[in-house]
């Protein structure tokens, strides 16, 4: 991109965040980052809220009504050091996924995972994200600058199934 072609797109998006009726702004916020647990079973479905004692929590922080989705991913990048991206997203379900929430309110989902019966799993450590978009309601000729968080959660498989002997 030469010094031109830069020069003019600054100066354009200079324009647009000076004119505020163009641009719609809102933040966002969240706890519910770099979640870790572990000594999972296969062939079980867990909550995230009860394993790790937080919920998924989002916050508008911004001073207009939002909606907010929440969108489980497979790691493009960023994965964690001795955690391999999940190998189905299908496994990753979160309820709600899609709310409404007005300026300071929370809105809190639960983030579910079922683990088939694969005794290749056992002993592995996995990982996926969580994208969290904020888009605003209501602003249909205008800028809107979308806030979005990631959140990280990885997961650890048992080596071997335990038995008890009474």
């Amino acid at each position: 991109m030469n010094i031109r072609c830069l020069s003019l797109i600054l100066c354009f998006l200079s324009f647009i965040i000076h004119r505020q009726s163009y641009v719609f702004c809102s933040g966002i916020a969240t706890s519910f980052v770099d979640v870790v647990v572990s000594e999972l079973s296969i062939d079980n479905e867990y909550n995230f809220t009860v394993l790790s004692g937080r919920s998924l929590q989002v916050i508008n922080r911004g001073d207009k009504q939002i909606n907010v989705t929440i969108t489980p991913q497979v790691p493009q990048y960023n994965l964690k050091v001795g955690s391999e991206p999940i190998p189905d997203i299908n496994w990753v379900k979160i309820v709600p996924d899609n709310y409404k929430l007005e300026t300071n309110q929370t809105g809190i989902s639960d983030v579910f995972i079922k683990i088939p019966k694969d005794k290749t799993l056992r002993g592995r450590t996995f990982q996926f994200n969580i994208e969290i978009c904020g888009y605003p309601l209501g602003k249909k000729d205008s800028i809107s600058l979308v806030p979005a968080l990631l959140s990280k959660v990885r997961f650890t498989i048992k080596k071997k199934k335990t038995f008890l002997l009474w």
